[in-house]
């Protein structure tokens, strides 16, 4: 065999250093202490670069990336799970125990705190931001894009609804959806559902009831509305093992309701963080729109009620 020139080969050797010093920058034995931040975790870096997720990220009832965790190690949150995986970095949310942050980095692990987004607004910083601390930034930034291309279809879709909905001069004609919880809880001003329901053109009722953040929404308050959809959480099960919680979906005008207007489900892991999970819940409430024309109509009665 042939072989190469001696200074071919130390060209190849030079060209190939900037690589394999950029690849040692790179965690290699990342540990994930947040739902969201194992999500975003899974989203971006292959198996073998994961240490350890929560044990919430493999539990189809709250992770949207739960297939994706299975097999990976947990850490249930605590420095037990932590140390015997020997991370190169532990990144951790706001409101993790901090004492055991403290711990961890006394013991001289790297340690990152960083604030999860609570709006597709700071989604995309968020997630370039979170492609950098973990040596995937390419990764990141197609993740960004694709996202922005489905939002930017979303709301063509959305605008062509609204524009084919009868004219009016209230600003109020998009159809109005009550979020229905267990123990009557809804979603307010400034949550991940109202901006969910906003970008798949729904009025919120529970905004225009003044709840900001999270609130009690009684049925008589519900049922005076008459609102045009009903948004009900996945957990919200009238099988829910007999709990309080979730005897109010079996009020007899509940049920009349949810048989009246087209009804939805959303299950928690579309709205627990927000990502591609929220484009996901924004697809499901545009298609309900879609395949129910009859929103529009039912919307306009509303105003002309008011």
């Amino acid at each position: 065999m042939k072989r190469l020139p001696l200074l071919i080969i130390l060209l190849l050797h030079v060209a190939a250093m900037p690589v394999a010093a950029s690849a040692l920058k790179a965690p290699q034995r990342i540990v994930s202490l947040n739902l969201c931040t194992d999500q975003m975790l899974l989203m971006l870096v292959p198996r073998a670069r994961i240490a350890s997720v929560t044990d919430w990220a493999a539990r189809p009832e709250s992770s949207y990336m739960a297939q994706a965790a299975l097999g990976i190690p947990v850490n249930y949150g605590q420095a037990e799970g932590v140390l015997p995986q020997h991370p190169d970095l532990v990144i951790a949310g706001e409101y993790n125990d901090t004492a055991m942050l403290h711990l961890l980095r006394q013991l001289g692990y790297r340690v990152e705190i960083v604030r999860v987004p609570r709006s597709l607004g700071e989604a995309h910083d968020f997630i370039l931001r979170f492609g950098d601390l973990v040596g995937a930034a390419e990764n990141a930034r197609l993740l960004v894009d694709q996202m922005q291309r489905q939002l930017d279809a979303l709301d063509a879709q959305v605008s062509e609804m609204d524009r084919q909905s009868p004219s009016h001069p209230s600003l109020n004609q998009q159809p109005l959806a009550a979020v229905y919880a267990p123990n009557g809880m809804t979603s307010g001003k400034n949550t991940v559902m109202a901006e969910i329901l906003a970008r798949a053109g729904f009025r919120n009722l529970g905004s225009e009831a003044g709840i900001d953040g999270y609130g009690q929404l009684s049925l008589e308050r519900l049922l005076i509305a008459q609102p045009d959809a009903l948004i009900l959480e996945a957990t919200a099960d009238a099988n829910g093992g007999g709990s309080i919680a979730h005897s109010y979906l079996s009020h007899p005008v509940l049920k009349q309701l949810s048989q009246r207007v087209p009804s939805v489900t959303l299950p928690p892991p579309l709205s627990e963080c927000v990502g591609p999970m929220t484009i996901a819940a924004i697809e499901r409430l545009v298609e309900v729109r879609r395949q129910h024309p009859s929103l529009h109509n039912n919307a306009m009665r509303g105003v002309a009620a008011q």
